[in-house]
């Protein structure tokens, strides 16, 4: 890798003298061989027929010290021109080494140019030489190299598209060096012998001052106009404009030397302009027509159906025109005005959408409705939320739940005494993922009539019919094997004399309910030991809502002669399972962040059903029926993990 860090100017004292002496006011030139065929360090292949054409890419590109680091990829033009030391010039092709040129060093790097001339100079004298080169920033079209022998090689390169820069570095990836120096005083022609009688000291100082002067000038002019050439190649290959767009804001820039603003907003206006000519942006038919920045047919069109369910817009799409139906949504995306069930790209407002008009529909649609119905499904009333704990689940496998066998209360240690081990143990709990789900038909009929109202709806009853799904799955985790609920791994139900006589067969009243508390607050952990557990809901049928109702909000005891305080007053909270259908049964349940005696895992965390393309376009009822159709599917399991903390009246 080159390194990150500008090159330092070590030159001093007498080497640094004989470098200013020798190019005083001369250019500071070296020839160098920017890259050379072959296979860089990097596995890139550069054929020479690649090189030959890409040579004149090089006239004009700049030279930094260094290869752009990651604080430089967050500037506007990709570099800093504080590690920038000159440009390239007498670009050419030679058969045998490669890309040749002429680097000229700007007068304001002169600290990069004495480096290059010591490094030049110890190599004549045959000294050794660090390894410094010259690295191409290219931008270059690729593939993979096939399977020829090539060392190393990964990507055989070609097209060079641009060069950015070809900049000083520490080990160059392919084989840039830096050849002599030019401009030397032992290479300037002899100067004749004037007469030294009439020869002016000042007159020849001035000379010489104004000679540095401009050519330093030409120098930098050359130099800025190098690197804004540079600039502009940049953004205009990350700009993705049609060739002839980019053809035109190369003219337009011809003979100038631009600034990074003056390139950006040239390129916005010839992006606006071209969205403008084509009305990529506009929805037709939708109402008055406007464009859409910065969004496309397929958006504007799917951000329409999404009103159109009455789903939430982000402000930037409040300037989306509303669909009047969804007859109105196919012709606009399908074109297909005559309902022949074809694509007619020419009426068509979504151009990209290029199959055939129902498949469209499917997928478009279906991904507005899967929004919807998850919308529906999350508004949908729960009330088995507060009592499970839910978790993430990774397949659909017998799901194992491993609990802990609990510890004794801690033994007390004598002084300088051992402590001593105690005996542990573990059981487990299963339950086995299950998956649900239905196929919905939309027909074209119902397209053609622009039968909106039902076709809207049909999320919402989806997500209705998702709710009735999963509380009857856990509803029936209570009401199992004639309400004694499901079979644990002690092979007993979840509510059984065994299980520390959490069940009872007593009517729901004030006496009944405290007595079930106190059974749940002396229960046991597997040590023995009471771990003061304490129920948070009373589950009830919806024909004890009242009764309930009653017995927990009333500030008095009801049904007392004395006004005697009501003890249970809030002690729980009354939830009401609309699917139970025996009238009597009620039971009581803890919090689940103290006992977690529940648990519901849905694959992958997705806790609410999703809706899917069911149909490919030349298959199943799209072909066959002229109707679009879309899979439900939801994957989710429950079951239980503890009896204690809950309690079961099973009334007889």
């Amino acid at each position: 890798m080159p390194s990150s860090q500008p090159i330092k100017d070590t030159t001093q004292g007498e080497a640094e003298a004989r470098a200013l002496e020798a190019t005083e006011g001369r250019p500071r030139e070296v020839e160098v061989t920017i890259i050379r065929p072959g296979t860089s360090a990097n596995g890139c292949h550069y054929p020479a027929a690649i090189l030959r054409a890409a040579a004149g890419l090089f006239e004009g590109a700049a030279a930094f010290a260094d290869h752009p680091d990651a604080l430089d990829q967050t500037r506007a033009g990709g570099r800093s021109i504080r590690d920038l030391v000159g440009a390239y010039h007498s670009a050419r092709w030679e058969e045998g080494r490669g890309v040749r040129a002429v680097l000229r060093f700007l007068p304001s790097a002169i600290w990069a140019y004495n480096l290059v001339a010591e490094v030049l100079a110890e190599k004549e004298a045959g000294r050794p030489i660090p390894p410094l080169g010259i690295s191409a920033d290219l931008l270059v079209h690729r593939q993979s190299a096939s399977a020829n022998g090539r060392r190393r090689a990964e990507y055989q390169v070609t097209r060079i598209e641009a060069v950015n820069s070809a900049d000083l570095v520490f080990r160059p990836a392919a084989g840039g060096t830096f050849d002599r120096i030019l401009n030397s005083a032992k290479e300037d022609p002899a100067v004749p012998d004037t007469d030294t009688a009439t020869h002016d000291p000042t007159q020849d100082a001035t000379q010489d001052t104004s000679r540095q002067l401009e050519a330093e000038l030409a120098a930098a002019r050359e130099a800025r106009s190098a690197l804004a050439a540079s600039l502009l190649d940049a953004r205009l290959a990350a700009a993705q404009l049609p060739a002839p767009a980019l053809e035109a804001v190369r003219k337009r820039f011809a003979g100038t030397i631009p600034t990074p603003t003056a390139i950006d907003e040239e390129i916005t206006r010839t992006r606006d302009l071209l969205g403008a000519v084509a009305s990529t942006g506009v929805v037709r038919g939708m109402g008055s027509a406007r464009a859409q920045v910065g969004r496309t047919p397929l958006d504007n069109i799917t951000l329409a159906l999404e009103r159109l369910f009455g789903l939430p817009l982000p402000d930037s799409a409040r300037d989306v025109p509303r669909l009047s139906g969804i007859r109105e949504a196919y012709l606009q995306l399908t074109g297909d005005v005559n309902f022949t069930g074809r694509y007619d790209w020419e009426r068509s407002v979504v151009r990209e959408a290029n199959e055939t008009t129902l498949a469209a529909m499917d997928s478009i649609v279906g991904n507005v409705m899967n929004k919807r119905l998850v919308a529906d499904y999350q508004a949908q009333p729960k009330w088995w939320a507060p009592l499970v704990a839910v978790v993430d689940v990774k397949d659909m496998k017998l799901q194992t739940r491993v609990l802990l066998n609990d510890f004794s209360a801690l033994a007390t240690v004598a002084e300088n005494g051992a402590y001593a081990n105690v005996a542990w143990g573990d059981g487990a709990e299963t339950y086995t993922p299950v998956k649900k789900g239905n196929i919905v038909y939309v027909t074209l009929e119902t397209i053609l009539n622009d039968d909106t109202h039902a076709f809207t709806r049909l999320p919402k009853k989806l997500a209705a019919a998702a709710t009735v799904t999963i509380n009857e799955v856990i509803s029936a985790l209570w009401t199992a094997n004639a309400g004694l609920g499901s079979v644990m791994a002690d092979t007993r139900n979840v509510f059984d004399l065994n299980h520390q006589s959490n069940t009872g067969v007593a009517a729901l009243d004030a006496a009944s309910l405290a007595a079930a508390i106190v059974v749940i607050t002396k229960m046991t952990n597997s040590a023995s030991k009471r771990i003061g557990a304490r129920p948070a809901y009373l589950l009830v049928p919806p024909d004890l809502a009242f009764t309930a109702a009653t017995l927990l909000n009333s500030t008095l005891l009801p049904g007392s002669p004395n006004n005697d305080v009501n003890a249970l007053q809030g002690i729980v909270k009354p939830i009401v399972v609309p699917n139970w259908t025996d009238v009597n049964n009620w039971y009581l349940h803890p919090d689940p962040r103290e006992i977690e005696a529940m648990e519901v895992g849905f694959l992958n965390g997705r806790q609410e059903p999703e809706l899917l393309v069911q149909d490919s376009p030349t298959s199943g009822s799209v072909f066959t029926n002229d109707a679009i159709s879309w899979k439900v599917r939801w994957i989710f399991g429950a079951g239980w993990l503890d009896y204690r903390g809950c309690y079961g009246s099973i009334v007889v």
